[in-house]
């Protein structure tokens, strides 16, 4: 009994002293980062942080501008052409053989010995096969149908110039932004070293905290820029879009972040208690009573796309069953709103205009 009390001191007087040096080790840890936090935040934070969210603002702002070398010969077989057009004929000098008699009567002055005859009419008739040398000059209209088969060789330069933040990429990306772009913010209004803390804490004693949201430097300009251009030189960015090829814009939104810190971003989508996820949910109803192919919009168009992995191995995929007004729709739908559906095309032009080399 006595050999479990002294055991029990010694234990307990460990206890103390192992708990006095964690508490040291917590005090002196606290203390270096109370000194150093302003330079985590400063030097490992907001670079690790703002990079990450400036990279998802420059790829939604990005532009992928490129030229597609297009070599190729297509054979145009039995194709009917209509030839109308003028050809001229401009023979310096040539031969021409007569097929039949040909008579003249020509004027002539004739001299003999002994005989002088003016103005005299000549009676000729120049038999077939005689050879003329002859010069010719004229048009020669040409108007008919032609039937063509002939092999014509492509040889195009197709320049695309496609804005990510115009495809389905946006929606991905803008949903990586709205994860960072809370903590970006609220990095950029907390003080930058001591002498911000005391104004920092007497907003907040005195009821008016600051607005950890607000906009700051960084993030009203994430993004430098590029280091290559885009679009320069390329005057098709205005030319008119083929109407099947135009978009609908389904109301579904990016789903975002926290949802704390993204209420605060977008208090509009959390609304009569909405959230991201109920109003797309509704949103997707609604496409679905409209007719629209899920796979337009639900990520899966490219298993009902033709591929070439698919057409080695022998698959045919079906085209999305696209129904609904083949009209378009402005870009003003509300989330949980869908406007009458655009078809989105399963195959053919792909609104690329080929760009003739020079």
């Amino acid at each position: 009994m006595r050999a479990l009390k002294t055991l029990g001191k010694y234990l307990w007087r460990f206890m103390i002293i192992f708990s006095f040096i964690v508490n040291i080790i917590l005090v002196i840890v606290l203390v270096v980062l109370g000194l150093t936090i302003f330079d985590i935040k400063k030097n490992i934070a907001q670079p690790l942080i703002e990079g990450l969210h400036s990279s998802f603002v420059g790829l939604n702002n990005a532009t992928i501008d490129w030229t597609i070398p297009v070599k190729d010969t297509i054979h145009v077989d039995r194709a009917t052409a209509q030839l109308d057009t003028t050809i001229p004929i401009n023979l310096a000098e040539t031969v021409v053989i007569l097929t039949q008699p040909v008579p003249l009567t020509v004027g002539a002055n004739i001299s003999a010995p002994g005989l002088t005859v003016s103005n005299a009419t000549v009676n000729l008739t120049l038999p077939a096969g005689t050879r003329l040398p002859v010069s010719l000059a004229f048009d020669l209209p040409v108007q008919q149908d032609v039937k063509v088969s002939l092999d014509v060789p492509v040889d195009l330069k197709v320049r695309a110039v496609i804005p990510l933040d115009q495809t389905q990429i946006h929606d991905p990306v803008e949903n990586l932004r709205l994860l960072f772009e809370p903590l970006v913010r609220a990095l950029g209004n907390l003080p930058d070293n001591f002498g911000q803390v005391g104004p920092f804490v007497s907003q907040i004693m005195s009821g008016n905290p600051p607005n950890l949201m607000a906009g700051t430097p960084y993030s009203n300009s994430p993004w430098p820029g590029y280091s290559t251009t885009a679009g320069t030189n390329y005057d098709l960015s205005n030319a008119e879009v083929p109407a099947n090829n135009l978009p609908t814009n389904t109301g579904i939104v990016p789903i975002g972040g926290i949802p704390l810190l993204d209420q605060l971003l977008r208090p509009e989508l959390y609304q009569n208690g909405n959230t991201p996820a109920s109003i797309n949910q509704q949103t997707i109803t609604n496409l679905q009573n409209a007719g629209l192919a899920a796979a337009s919009f639900n990520g899966a168009y490219a298993e009902t796309a033709n591929s070439p992995s698919k057409q080695a191995a022998g698959i045919s995929p079906q085209p999305p069953n696209n129904s609904g007004n083949t009209g378009t729709q402005p870009d003003t739908t509300q989330p949980g709103q869908v406007p009458d559906p655009t078809p989105v095309p399963g195959s053919g032009d792909l609104g690329i205009v080929a760009t003739p080399g020079g």
